[in-house]
């Protein structure tokens, strides 16, 4: 499907479930469990339609990176072991 010349040139600040899921490469089933677990966070309601603010899915997905570069930065008890 070709998108249209509005979804081209409009910056969008606020994005639907699936389009959330798909700007992070996971699937909307995958962008439900990562906010369950507090990973992502929850969408805004308005009128009856939820949608995401970029920016707050953008610093959660730092903040995840930020954690796992952490975590990956631990000592290995290994070091130094010669087998």
């Amino acid at each position: 499907m070709k998108a249209s010349l509005r979804e081209i040139s409009i910056p969008r600040f606020a994005l639907r479930r699936d389009e959330a899921a798909a700007s992070l490469a996971i699937s909307p089933s995958t962008f439900d469990i990562w906010i369950k677990r507090g990973y992502m966070p929850e969408g805004r309601s308005v009128g009856g339609v939820t949608l995401w603010d970029t920016n707050r899915l953008r610093e959660a997905w730092d903040r995840l990176q930020d954690a796992q570069e952490a975590e990956d930065d631990g000592d290995n008890p290994f070091d130094g072991v010669v087998a």
